[in-house]
């Protein structure tokens, strides 16, 4: 097990710390510091070389509410992204 901070896992990435603490990599606090796994790195970079395949989904798919139906329904169709999940319920803005 090879372990890196936050600097390093930044180089090796090539984007800065703030973008890596944003990134939904396993982290260890290690004697009260930040660490990230090798292996975990690796796991994401392929995972994103895959298309994402493997990675959480981080938007939700909905269909605007009808008439009849006041919720909105799950669909494949319409994709809506938002970082909050709050705005991640279809329909026109």
């Amino acid at each position: 097990m090879t372990l890196l901070t936050l600097i390093e896992t930044a180089e090796m990435l090539k984007i800065s710390p703030r973008t890596v603490r944003r990134l939904p990599i396993l982290r260890a606090y290690v004697g009260g510091q930040l660490r990230y796994d090798l292996s975990d790195l690796e796991a994401y970079v392929m995972s994103r070389k895959q298309g994402g395949q493997n990675r959480t989904p981080s938007c939700l798919a909905v269909k605007p509410a009808t008439k009849g139906n006041s919720s909105p329904q799950p669909t494949s169709g319409h994709i809506v992204q938002h970082r909050s999940p709050l705005f991640a319920i279809g329909g026109k803005r």
